[in-house]
C-alpha cells in the first residue's frame, strides 16, 4: 500500500514538473495617427466607364438681331485666385459623365477656343456635370467645389490643377515643421487622452504612442500646445460628488418588540 501512494505522488510530481510555465505577452505600445484629409473626389479613374460628353456653344442674345461689333465676347472678371484675369462670357451646354478632366479640357479648347492646359495628376480625374446653360466661371466654381479643381486664367490660357497645391504655390503657404515632444497626462488615462487627440486636433501628419504614464507626440506646435490645454482642462476638472441623500428617520419595529 505505501509503494501504491509513493508511485502516485511521483506521478503527481512529473506531472507538476512537466507543464509548462505561462509568461505574460508584452503588450503593444497604444499609437494613433490624426485623421487623413478627406478625399477630393468619390470618382476615380476605375470607379466608371466613360460616359458621353456632350459640349455645344449656346448662340448668344444679340445673334438673333444684329451682330456684336467685336467678334470677341465681352470678358468677365473671374473669381480665381488670379483675380487680374478675364474669363469670356459665352454660354454653352455640357453634359459630362464620367468624363476625365483632359478630355473635358481638350472639348472646351476646341468649342470654346480657349487655350487649356490641366495638370499631369488631375488628366484622368472623372468629372459629371449636366449644366443646360452655363458659362465657364461658373463650370470652374463646380470644379473647384466639388472636385478641388483650382484654376488660373492668364494671358489667355487656363490651367486647372489641384487646389491645395495651386493655394500653396500662390501664397507661398509651407506646412508646419513637425516637433517631437514627451508630454504627461498626469494621471489620466493614456490611452483615452492619445485617442481623444489624435480624434480630434491632430493633424493628418500627427502622431501619438503611449509610453507609460507619458504620450510620445509627433505634430506641428500649435497642434501639441492643443494637447497640453486638453490634458490641463481634463486635470482642473473636480470629480463629481455623490449626491447627498436627506436623512430619515425610521419609526421603531412595533412587531419585532
Amino acid at each position: 500500500m505505501k509503494h501504491f501512494i509513493l508511485g502516485v505522488g511521483l506521478v503527481a510530481l512529473a506531472g507538476c514538473a512537466a507543464k509548462p510555465e505561462v509568461r505574460d505577452e508584452p503588450k503593444e505600445a497604444f499609437t494613433c495617427r490624426g485623421r487623413p484629409p478627406p478625399p477630393r473626389t468619390s470618382i476615380t479613374q476605375a470607379d466608371a466607364p466613360v460616359g458621353r460628353l456632350e459640349l455645344r456653344r449656346l448662340p448668344s442674345e444679340s445673334e438673333p438681331g444684329v451682330a456684336p461689333s467685336s467678334g470677341e465676347a465681352e470678358p468677365v472678371v473671374t473669381s480665381e485666385p488670379s483675380a487680374g484675369a478675364r474669363l469670356p462670357t459665352a454660354r454653352f451646354l455640357l453634359v459630362a459623365e464620367a468624363i476625365p478632366l483632359g478630355s473635358l479640357g481638350a472639348g472646351l479648347a476646341s468649342e470654346l477656343g480657349l487655350s487649356v492646359v490641366v495638370a499631369a495628376p488631375l488628366v484622368e480625374l472623372r468629372v459629371s456635370l449636366a449644366l443646360p446653360d452655363t458659362d465657364v466661371s461658373r463650370l470652374l466654381g463646380l470644379l473647384r467645389a466639388h472636385y478641388g479643381v483650382g484654376s488660373t486664367f492668364t494671358q489667355g490660357v487656363l490651367s486647372l490643377e489641384e487646389r491645395e497645391e495651386l493655394l500653396q504655390r500662390l501664397l507661398l503657404v509651407e506646412p508646419a515643421p513637425l516637433v517631437t515632444q514627451l508630454v504627461p497626462v498626469g494621471g489620466l488615462p493614456a490611452e483615452q487622452v492619445a485617442g481623444a487627440w489624435c480624434e480630434q486636433s491632430a493633424s493628418s501628419r500627427g502622431i501619438a504612442s503611449v509610453i507609460g504614464e507619458d504620450l510620445l507626440v509627433k505634430d506641428s506646435e500649435p497642434r501639441i500646445r492643443m494637447l497640453r490645454h486638453m490634458i490641463d482642462a481634463l486635470r482642473v476638472r473636480k470629480p463629481m460628488e455623490p449626491p447627498t441623500v436627506p436623512a430619515v428617520e425610521l419609526e421603531p419595529d412595533l412587531e419585532g418588540d
